[in-house]
């Protein structure tokens, strides 16, 4: 039985139901910040998830300083040096 688990990104538990989404390879492209924030919290609504990506990015300040602070896209050098800083989703 958790012998499954390892091929799942992730276990999403509520009152009334159990989802388990499979884990996709994650490849490094241009990303809209939307779209990449759900790849990393794909169960939180859009705006949120947004918000707590780029909570995370603050964390690190060399990162921040990196990135284009107000663009509407990640391209794919953008994406790796994310990755690098906070890990893959």
């Amino acid at each position: 039985m958790y012998g499954i688990l390892p091929d799942f990104q992730y276990l999403y538990v509520s009152k009334d139901k159990i989802r388990i989404h499979p884990m996709e390879a994650f490849t490094i492209r241009a990303y809209g910040r939307t779209e990449l924030a759900q790849c990393y919290f794909p169960t939180l609504n859009p705006q949120v998830a947004h918000r707590k990506l780029q909570s995370w990015i603050d964390y690190y300040p060399h990162l921040r300083e990196r990135l284009r602070p107000h663009a509407g896209v990640y391209m794919p050098v953008h994406v790796r040096m994310i990755v690098e800083a906070i890990g893959e989703p």
